[in-house]
């Protein structure tokens, strides 16, 4: 199998966390694919650095009034493709699909396409809604994510072609998490007695980050050992978001006890360093920072949270999204009992351990890739058929 993947993230972290792992190791076999970005990045610069190809586009969405910078666009990168000897196209974001099914229909490959949002019933219509625009296969990454929207492609997309494919971590490339933890701490001057309270996410108003700043200015305030800190990028268009959730952090008066750290990459450390994660998101059709969390034995408390509570489940404390009352209580307790702590935290990372594995999801998108493709006649078939066009 030799996939095409189109994703919109020229970051390594969110979606592209769980590719990379797919595309370095996986199960002990790598996945052989190539990879098309936005734009030069991080991203871009991991799979030069690995020898993987990778080509920048910018994706331009189709439109019937100005047609031509989308065809242009889908077919440099269908030539490229086919001379990489693909057959089959992964979309990595359902947010580019139309883009990648410019690009399907010039190499005549079969597609799937990986949800990432909770997504309406006007974009199943307006992007798979003809068997021409329809994916081979459809890919969650929950089963609440595939509840939530399972009245938007009902009728749309059969339920054979849809399947789960979570994100995780591979416990394996963390290193030793305690070494990773005295170290940040070290670095950052936390004494031993501070208790870190983290937040990671991008800066947008459903991740209620008012609600973080509010809780660690409440315990901060009646103890001196809290810490609170945010990790996370701005998206453009969010930069009001951000002025404001500055504004907020320095009307609490903790200084250098409650901070905003920008983008942090790699994430491991801090998470590592961190005494209690907590996830104030209003939905996440995963939790890629809490499993992050997890994997490094770090107890969470959050709210449900769309599929929070499923990635979490019995590894840490969940209360009703929005409860900002039990999720100071929640907090509050693990603060006051460090074993308790230590105990969610060894429960976590065992939970990532034997479900959020990237190897286990590897192994079964290989599968869906298997079957889409009908066997190794078929994908031999097709790689001939590319190499010949290519040549």
């Amino acid at each position: 199998m030799h996939p095409l993947i189109i994703t919109n993230n020229p970051n390594l972290g969110s979606t592209a966390r769980v590719l990379r792992q797919w595309l370095s190791h996986g199960d002990g076999s790598p996945m052989v694919g190539c990879v098309a970005t936005p734009a030069q990045g991080e991203l871009s610069q991991w799979l030069i650095s690995q020898g993987i190809p990778c080509h920048i586009t910018p994706m331009p969405k189709p439109s019937k009034k100005w047609p031509l910078p989308g065809m242009w666009h889908a077919w440099r990168l269908a030539s490229w493709a086919k001379q990489q000897g693909v057959n089959i196209i992964h979309c990595n974001e359902h947010d580019v699909y139309p883009f990648a099914l410019m690009v399907k229909r010039l190499l005549n490959l079969p597609i799937v396409c990986h949800v990432r949002f909770r997504i309406s019933r006007p974009f199943c219509h307006w992007a798979f809604g003809s068997s021409s625009r329809q994916p081979d296969a459809l890919l969650w990454t929950s089963r609440q994510q595939q509840l939530d929207c399972a009245e938007a492609v009902h009728g749309i997309i059969p339920l054979e072609k849809q399947h789960i494919i979570t994100l995780g971590v591979d416990l394996n490339q963390l290193g030793d998490v305690q070494a990773l933890r005295k170290q940040e701490r070290a670095s950052r001057g936390i004494s031993d007695d501070k208790i870190v309270l983290t937040a990671a996410c991008a800066l947008r108003p459903i991740k209620n980050l008012d609600h973080f700043v509010d809780l660690v200015a409440e315990l901060a305030h009646d103890d001196e050992r809290i810490i609170g800190q945010i990790a996370g990028g701005v998206p453009k268009g969010f930069e009001k978001y951000r002025d404001e959730l500055v504004d907020r952090i320095t009307l609490t008066g903790l200084g250098n006890r409650l901070r905003w750290l920008g983008h942090v990459e790699p994430i491991e450390p801090l998470m590592a360093s961190t005494d209690i994660f907590i996830s104030t998101s209003e939905y996440e059709t995963f939790g890629n920072s809490v499993c992050e969390a997890m994997a490094c034995s770090v107890p969470v408390v959050g709210y449900e949270g769309g599929s929070v509570q499923e990635v979490v489940s019995n590894a840490g404390r969940i209360v009703k999204t929005g409860d900002r009352k039990a999720l100071a209580i929640a907090v509050k307790e693990l603060v006051d009992h460090g074993a308790e702590r230590k105990e969610l935290g060894t429960a976590g990372r065992q939970r990532v351990a034997d479900t959020f594995s990237p190897a286990a999801s590897l192994r079964k998108l290989r599968a869906i890739y298997a079957n889409i493709l009908g066997g190794s006649e078929m994908q031999t078939n097709k790689l001939r058929s590319n190499k010949r066009w290519a040549a």
